[in-house]
């Protein structure tokens, strides 16, 4: 039992090395003593190479320990070699300590194929790379899309579409694109979204690639059918009349024919007005008509914007000065604010400048019967630098059904309004690279947002 003691054996060894040294000294250098001189200093050796031995047999189980788990081996099992209770503590902690890594490592492969398989599986094409253009992952629906088997660089992809690539690498972080990829002999439309990541401390960057041939598509589906709609009501809207007056007319005239079959007619007065009226009436519903048709083309038809830099400040008080008079005449507060005073904006100034004043206008007329009526015209920064302009009104609102459609073609709530400025605002804006949005509430007020 004494020897399976660590603690028993180090006093043991130290002291019968003690012992040993005690001896050498006291035997001294006498000549006639060679022989056991030798043999006790080399015993003096051998006691102090044992100890050495014997303490490093232990530092060398914990290096092993330490390096079992550095380098993820974990095959490793520590057993008793009689040294002692304490030992077989240690032996049974350090066997504990692996077993639970290697439960851990388990568990982290597990779950690492789990979200591999799903990765795997998903319908929308994901990839990760490098700063360096080094992919890390692709998985199947990006091979799909991609066409490519395998991919090690992005750089690569440049036989694919050298403008994939450049989106890859710039696209600003948060933020999508849509371009087309050759897929055979078409092109489809994919949606770029691109997240910046960082394991590890080394910069990764997750592409999520999305064919959105179908969005499109019904989109589009719908945007037609809304358009033939909005068509067919305000044609029959304008051609049911006609079509019934004239009608009408036919009929009176085939009645005078057949009343009066010789070669005169002769009509009343009266009668007479009636038929200029009901002629008139239809001359004017077909110019109507024809104004319908040459606002359709204009909607189709808004010119490339020429962007300049220009100064907003400067914009909106020309704008102030050409609804002077307006707004005067009809008692509206009109409040103009631009801040910072040296506000800019990259814009076509013209086709702003129509944006904002079919906005004005449109204030101007839902402040109609308001006591005290109040327009703002605002320019501003919002959080993220972008300049903003707002067109607010104190004026009756706009119901959340109307809010929906505001923007729709020939859509709109005025009884004389074409449904044509909204719309062609916000074409405006979308070709600006920029919004413009409402929001309102009923008795309240409406805001208009234009946002760069």
């Amino acid at each position: 039992m004494g020897f399976r003691n660590f603690r028993f054996q180090i006093v043991v060894r130290v002291l019968l090395l003690v012992a040993t040294v005690f001896v050498f000294f006291k035997i001294g250098f006498n000549a006639t003593l060679v022989s056991t001189q030798i043999f006790v200093g080399l015993l003096i050796s051998g006691q102090t190479v044992a100890l050495i031995v014997f303490m490093e047999r232990t530092t060398n189980r914990l290096i092993k320990f330490l390096n079992t788990i550095k380098y993820d081996d974990f095959t490793e099992v520590f057993t008793s070699r009689g040294e002692g209770e304490k030992f077989d503590e240690l032996y049974k902690s350090y066997n504990e300590v692996i077993k639970k890594f290697k439960d851990i490592r388990s568990e982290k492969e597990a779950t690492t194929h789990y979200f591999q398989a799903v990765v795997q599986h998903i319908g929308i094409g994901i990839l990760t790379f490098k700063k360096s253009g080094e992919v890390q992952l692709m998985n199947n629906a990006a091979k799909c899309l991609l066409q490519v088997p395998r991919l090690e660089q992005i750089e690569h992809l440049r036989a694919v579409s050298p403008q994939l690539v450049e989106q890859l690498l710039t696209l600003p972080a948060g933020q999508s694109a849509v371009l087309k990829l050759p897929h055979g002999k078409e092109r489809v439309p994919v949606s770029l979204y691109a997240v910046d990541l960082v394991l590890r401390g080394e910069d990764f960057r997750l592409v999520s690639i999305q064919n959105i041939q179908r969005e499109l598509e019904d989109k589009e589906m719908e945007a037609w059918q809304n358009l033939i709609r909005v068509l067919t009501h305000e044609i029959m809207n304008s051609v049911t009349p006609i079509a019934s007056l004239a009608g009408s007319v036919a009929a009176d005239v085939q009645d005078y024919l057949e009343a009066q079959p010789g070669t005169q007619i002769c009509l009343e007065r009266e009668e007479t007005e009636d038929m200029g009226l009901a002629l008139q009436t239809i001359e004017k519903r077909s110019q109507g008509l024809v104004r319908f048709v040459n606002d359709f083309r204009s909607l189709a038809r808004v010119p490339t914007p020429k962007k300049q830099l220009f100064s907003v400040e400067e914009m909106l008080k020309q704008l102030q000065l050409l609804f002077q008079e307006e707004v005067a005449h009809e008692n509206i507060l009109f409040i103009v604010n631009c801040r910072p005073a040296s506000l800019t904006v990259l814009a076509d100034r013209e086709l702003l400048e129509q944006v904002l004043i079919n906005l004005v206008r449109n204030a101007i007329h839902a402040l109609a019967d308001q006591p005290n009526k109040t327009l703002q015209l605002e320019a501003f920064q919002d959080e993220d630098s972008r300049t903003v302009l707002q067109v607010s009104d104190n004026g009756t609102g706009i119901s959340e059904e109307a809010q929906e459609q505001i923007f729709l073609p020939f859509y709109t709530t005025k009884p004389t309004g074409s449904g044509i400025g909204l719309s062609l605002s916000k074409q405006i804006m979308r070709l600006h690279k920029g919004s413009l949005s409402v929001s309102s509430e009923l008795s309240k007020g409406t805001t208009f947002t234009l946002r760069f």
